[in-house]
């Protein structure tokens, strides 16, 4: 079966998270009591900066950054746990009481979620709450996040944004 592209303009990127902004606003979240980690730099970081700033509380920026995991033909290595670790014990300071809001462009399998998520409970021994967010989830992804702006189906639709370029990560999928 061929997949259609399923192109994600620019206008519909930015009022998608807009939606999931006020969404979390209304669910409390906010500058004083989250974290933000932006998981998969090169796909999450425009929605992650976005909400950072949406989150604002009393002129202070939500506090976040962003980790690297693994494309679909990679495997979490001693590179990937090393970073992951280093980034997590680096910033530690900020989660200091607060809740902690993965965010992602796209959830395809949600294997990413899954495993940063056992990792920091697990291995860290992060004990705050975490909370998942999908700007784009697939409906057959085994793991479901907290808030989704829009659902697709990975069988028949290829996610695509605007800004993205050829990568060859995402051939043999």
């Amino acid at each position: 079966m061929v997949r259609k592209n399923l192109d994600i303009l620019q206008k519909e990127e930015t009022e998608l998270i807009y939606k999931l902004s006020d969404s979390l606003l209304e669910k409390n979240f906010n500058a004083s009591n989250t974290v933000i980690i932006s998981v998969s730099s090169d796909y999450s970081c425009i929605v992650g900066q976005f909400l950072r700033h949406s989150l604002s509380d009393q002129g202070e920026i939500c506090d976040g950054f962003s980790i690297d995991v693994p494309y679909p033909d990679q495997q979490w290595d001693s590179t990937y746990y090393y970073e992951l670790e280093t980034l997590i014990n680096l910033y530690r300071y900020k989660f200091n009481s607060k809740k902690i809001l993965l965010v992602e462009a796209g959830v395809i399998r949600g294997s990413n979620y899954k495993f940063v998520i056992e990792y920091l409970k697990n291995n860290l021994h992060i004990t705050q709450d975490i909370y998942t967010l999908a700007l784009y989830e697939n409906t057959g992804s085994k793991f479901k996040s907290d808030f989704v702006g829009e659902f697709y189906d990975d069988e028949t639709q290829d996610l695509t944004f605007w800004w993205e370029r050829y990568n060859k990560h995402w051939e043999n999928k």
